[in-house]
């Protein structure tokens, strides 16, 4: 089995990620790490977002795992298409807590996975 997590480079990404590889490790899944740079690839140059901080436990710890980078426009579709790509049973992504308005109207991209994502998602928050 394999779980599938979108990774952004603050806490909320961090938090999923962790959550992520503790499942993995623990059931001796395989994680796949799904980061995405939202700009139009034809005219930016993506961001190179560091993931050793995580890389390097993961190979300690012996978790087998795969990096997918992207950049696109539509960064839900592409984290989608990615975790379908590698075959994931599950896709676990960061939130931020809301205020009552804001639960109401959940971020584009959150809201965009959780409703068009083929298999479960799982939200992980700080």
């Amino acid at each position: 089995m394999t779980i599938a997590v979108a990774y952004r480079p603050d806490d909320y990404g961090r938090a999923a990620v962790l959550w992520a590889a503790a499942k993995a490790e623990a059931n001796k899944e395989k994680l796949v790490l799904i980061t995405v740079s939202e700009i139009d690839p034809e005219f930016d140059e993506p961001e190179e977002i560091d993931l050793s901080e995580f890389t390097e436990r993961f190979d300690l710890e012996g978790i087998e795992y795969e990096v997918r980078r992207a950049a696109s426009l539509s960064v839900s579709d592409v984290v989608i298409d990615q975790a379908v790509d590698s075959g994931a049973d599950r896709l676990v992504i960061g939130i931020r807590k809301r205020t009552p308005v804001g639960k109401m109207l959940m971020g584009r991209v959150t809201q965009m996975i959780l409703l068009d994502a083929p298999m479960p998602v799982i939200a992980v928050k700080p």
